[in-house]
């Protein structure tokens, strides 16, 4: 990504959209009746869990999803949704069609990892105690995953919603964004997404694999990517960006890192 430049990049945007595009039917496929994963579960020795329960409508659509089921689709659905409006009213720097196809597969990747650990009888959330493979009652997991993904979603978008605004106000070119929520955390449109992804883990396999993802994104954004985008701010900004991490000593999440 080449940051400070404002270059125009249509098919890699395009490219971009179409590839998280193609992640709604994947996820539906493994999530519904269809049970795309089911083989792939099988070769690997776990338990494939056939749909069960009454099955969610919307605007009187029948989705064929229980409302364990939709809560994780309506998740990939947010994360297209959120990923393509970024990419097209959001981000103002060009980006590769090697990036945007690598951002689009990682996504799916990530998403695709929860959906089959949720469908697979060893690792679903469906296979604690409370729950008992009952798809039709959601277990304080679901619950607090989806608390988690709301919040980072909002924190994520709102975030980049009011540095967008600051950096079209030609009075502020050359300065950091430092309001807003960026007065609380540094990146934490970072922590937003770091939140959501490890909501939506939760919800799908529980507390561990919850943490696990949690885990990988905040060792990623701590150790490469704030160092790498702080050196470039701090070339771009100086003192200014000195002392907005003097006055902002968080990372992503404000009190926590």
């Amino acid at each position: 990504m080449e940051r400070g430049s404002s270059r125009s990049t249509p098919v890699s945007r395009g490219l971009f959209v179409l590839s998280r595009a193609l992640d709604l039917p994947i996820q539906y496929a493994i999530l519904s009746s269809r049970a795309l994963g089911a083989p792939l579960i099988n070769t690997l020795g776990g338990a494939p869990i056939s749909p069960t329960g009454r099955p969610v409508y919307l605007l009187g659509t029948n989705l064929g999803l229980s409302p364990q089921r939709a809560i994780l689709f309506g998740m990939a659905v947010g994360s297209f949704v959120k990923q393509s409006h970024w990419v097209l009213a959001i981000g103002q720097e060009p980006i590769s069609p090697a990036l945007a196809a690598f951002v689009g597969a990682f996504n799916t990747l990530s998403n695709s990892i929860n959906t089959l650990l949720f469908t697979n009888a060893a690792t679903s959330v469906l296979s604690y105690p409370s729950v008992g493979l009952d798809e039709t009652r959601l277990p304080i997991q679901t619950l607090v995953g989806i608390g988690m993904y709301v919040l980072g979603m909002g924190l994520e978008w709102v975030s980049e919603m009011q540095r967008l605004k600051f950096k079209k106000n030609p009075r502020n070119k050359g300065r950091p964004y430092t309001g807003g929520l960026f007065g609380l955390a540094r990146h934490i449109n970072y922590g937003g997404y770091v939140l959501w992804r490890a909501g939506f883990a939760t919800a799908a396999a529980g507390w561990l694999w919850g943490a696990a993802v949690a885990g990988f994104l905040t060792f990623y954004f701590t150790k490469r990517a704030i160092p790498e985008l702080d050196e470039y701010c701090g070339k771009r900004y100086g003192v200014e960006w000195v002392q907005y991490k003097r006055s902002v000593p968080s990372k992503l999440l404000p009190f926590i890192l």
